[in-house]
């Protein structure tokens, strides 16, 4: 049997997940019964989003080139969404969605749903009768003057206004509204194509998720109307996509980091609408490979619910991960994904021969506005390195261990911590743990150093609330598959600190593995374990007393792994302590296992170490941040 066309193989990874939401459809009915969790909004934003998102998908699909084979199952889908938007914009009808409010998820879905609309607007809008536009059109009307969250949200009055424009539905002061809030989301810019995320002060996926899914969708749909705007953002998306190829491992899959994982390929609309928008110079087929190797990663995982439909989760389904804002029509923002559905078939992106990622080539990357290293990790894997983003304080309820890692990196991941708010954990991180049992984590952040060898920033763990500070500042250098980080600390309460190695995701334990989890030690002390082919190490340098595991290996406790079931994390802890104090460890995740393999200190006067390895060979570090290190700190 030939293969199907790449273009072909997209559209029929968008039909196989539309087809169990088809046989939810009811008819009459404006909302899909998707089982799962409900949000923290109210039941009619439910309602409203697992008809929105899925109208998304429908809407990429339903614009591609149509195959003879889908015709009976086109008219399906366009016929219930048709029928689904009249009703649930009839204020009398008992479907009825209800208006947009100030600050309410309305205006999010809204803002999606006129995009749809415009992009498959030959099976989803003409076959309106006027009557019935006129009544959509009224309900998309409810968002003026609404109040709005300051941050990528304030981009759908933009697309709901210019939506009502083109059908000659404008009052006189839409375009005022439309250039103040595209005015302040531009303020947002930081550099390089970056978005700070307004009120979440964060640099993450939502740059791809929000900022320019949205920025290109309104220049691809409206752009002729203000050229010069157009073009910053094409030039935006431009730089900004020349750095986002290198957060995608060689198998497709990228870091989980910041919030909405759930979301997983939507950040893949990016390089879709940049070669829509024609504002990138990579290679057509690199980005194919990219995009359809991260589709094809998470579709073939264990991401489904019992319905068929798309389950919350990231690799599999994790019900407990998804924020409070999600409910279970959510994880259907990866319909943005499919903008490569843009493109004909004969576009080069769907024809020209396939070209390595740069994670197989082996790279790293600066990227000085975000404060971000990202690189790649032996076996294909690559890593997230952050000294600049952070969660507003406002934002906390998210969970700040989604910004405050040492690393985020593809194959390993990250525990979570619950519940978000008072909670933290211990893997990838250094933490503050108080005689009163509350423990700190990182959500604040200052990149002081980023380079192609090291990174440094300046950071505190502690809160307002009865003064809690202990200042930090952090240098993490990096070889092969391993990191090096030193803290120096002047805590200003007694605290016990912590530093977390990488935490080992596990689908299954092996027998005899929690007796193998060699036994807590002092600072010379190196604890590793490995599962099946992967393993975790973690090296205390400096300033440690003791160590510990973090682990679930069975189902008495609840699972927190982002990955797995179960998890692994060496955790090296100090004395309690106050005042100042220097920490230095070593922390590696692989499946090489001579790589695992401790270091030696050969030699360790300040700002100059020279480490060896019987694999890696000599590793020699130049830094101020250096401090006096014995050699005879190692096994």
């Amino acid at each position: 049997m030939p293969q199907p066309s790449p273009y072909r193989h997209w559209q029929d990874s968008a039909r196989r997940l539309l087809e169990p939401l088809a046989a939810l459809m009811q008819p009459g009915r404006a909302d899909l019964a998707i089982a799962g969790a409900i949000s923290d909004h109210d039941k009619q934003a439910d309602r409203l989003e697992s008809f929105a998102r899925p109208l998304t998908l429908a809407a990429f699909w339903l614009q591609s080139v149509p195959q003879p084979e889908d015709a009976v199952f086109r008219e399906k889908l366009a016929t219930w969404f048709r029928a689904g938007l009249v009703a649930g914009t009839d204020p009398s009808g008992p479907h009825y969605w209800g208006p947009d409010a100030s600050y309410h998820q309305h205006h999010v879905e809204m803002g999606l749903m006129s995009i749809a609309l415009q992009l498959a607007t030959r099976d989803l809008w003409t076959p309106l009768t006027p009557d019935e536009q006129a009544q959509v059109c009224r309900w998309f009307a409810t968002c003026r003057g609404g109040g709005i969250v300051n941050n990528n949200h304030l981009f759908m009055s933009v697309h709901i206004l210019e939506f009502l424009g083109q059908q000659s539905c404008a009052h006189r002061t839409d375009r005022a509204v439309i250039t103040a809030h595209l005015n302040q989301l531009e303020t947002m810019h930081r550099g390089g194509g970056w978005f700070e995320d307004g009120i979440n002060q964060a640099y993450d996926h939502y740059n791809a998720y929000a900022f320019h899914f949205y920025g290109l969708m309104w220049t691809h749909l409206h752009g002729a109307t203000d050229p010069a705007r157009a073009a910053r953002w094409r030039n935006w998306a431009k730089l900004f996509v020349d750095d986002y190829q290198h957060f995608f491992a060689a198998s497709g899959e990228h870091p989980a980091f910041g919030r909405s994982i759930t979301y997983r390929f939507n950040g893949l609309n990016v390089f879709g609408l940049a070669l829509v928008e024609n504002c990138t110079d990579l290679a057509p087929g690199r980005l194919r490979r990219l995009c359809t190797r991260n589709l094809d990663f998470f579709l073939t995982r264990p991401i489904y619910q019992k319905q068929g439909c798309l389950a919350a989760g990231f690799t599999d389904r994790f019900d407990k991960i998804v924020e409070q804002y999600s409910c279970a029509a959510s994880p259907y923002w990866t319909a943005k994904g499919f903008t490569p559905l843009l493109l004909p078939p004969t576009h080069a992106f769907w024809t020209d021969d396939e070209q390595l990622l740069p994670a197989e080539h082996g790279f790293v990357r600066v990227m000085p506005a975000p404060g971000l290293v990202t690189r790649s990790v032996p076996g294909g894997d690559v890593e997230i390195l952050n000294a600049g983003s952070m969660v507003g304080n406002t934002q906390l309820r998210y969970g700040a261990w989604k910004w405050s890692k040492l690393s985020y990196r593809t194959g390993v991941h990250f525990t979570y911590a619950f519940p978000e708010i008072s909670n933290v954990s211990l893997d990838s991180a250094l933490t503050a743990h108080l005689d009163d049992g509350r423990i700190f984590g990182r959500h604040s952040t200052v990149a002081v150093e980023l380079t192609d060898d090291h990174l440094g920033y300046s950071w505190n763990l502690g809160c307002k609330t009865g003064q809690v500070n202990t200042s930090v500042e952090t240098f993490v250098f990096w070889r092969a598959g391993w990191l090096l980080h030193v803290h120096h600390c002047d805590a200003r309460q007694p605290v016990v600190l912590r530093v977390g190695g990488f935490a080992l995701p596990m689908q299954q334990v092996e027998p005899g593995l929690r007796t193998s989890l060699n036994p807590p030690g002092t600072a010379g002390s190196t604890l590793a374990v490995f599962n099946g082919e992967k393993g975790t190490a973690l090296q205390p340098l400096l300033g440690f007393g003791g160590a510990e595991w973090d682990v679930r290996l069975d189902d008495s406790t609840d699972r927190r792994h982002v990955a797995a079931p179960y998890h692994a994390t060496p955790v090296v802890k100090t004395a309690r302590l106050t005042g100042p104090v220097i920490l230095a460890a070593l922390s590696w995740a692989g499946t090489d296992h001579p790589a695992s393999t401790p270091w030696r200190v050969a030699s360790g006067t300040a700002g100059d170490w020279k480490l060896t390895h019987p694999k890696l060979g000599d590793w020699e570090i130049r830094h101020w941040s250096l401090p006096t290190l014995s050699p005879r700190t190692h096994l």
